[in-house]
C-alpha cells in the first residue's frame, strides 16, 4: 500500500504523520501527499524527544532594572 503524509490535519491526524491507505478519497487528496523512494522508509531519529518550550518573554519593568 502507498503511504501517505498528512500535509493539513483534521480531527484525529496530526501534521506530519504517514498513513498507509490503498486509495485516498478526494475530499482528502489535497491534505496529503504520497512518499515515494527512501522517503517512505524514514524514520525520526528521536522520536520521543521533546521539542523545547519557550517562556514568557521578560517583562519591560524586569528588563529596566
Amino acid at each position: 500500500m502507498p503511504k501517505y503524509e498528512v500535509i493539513r490535519p483534521w480531527n484525529g491526524v496530526k501534521a506530519g504523520d504517514v498513513l498507509e491507505l490503498s486509495d485516498v478519497h478526494p475530499a482528502l487528496k489535497a491534505n496529503v501527499r504520497q512518499l515515494g523512494g527512501e522517503a517512505a522508509e524514514l524514520v525520526p531519529a528521536t522520536p520521543d524527544a521533546p521539542t523545547p518550550r519557550r517562556g514568557r518573554p521578560p517583562k519591560a519593568e524586569d528588563r529596566a532594572e
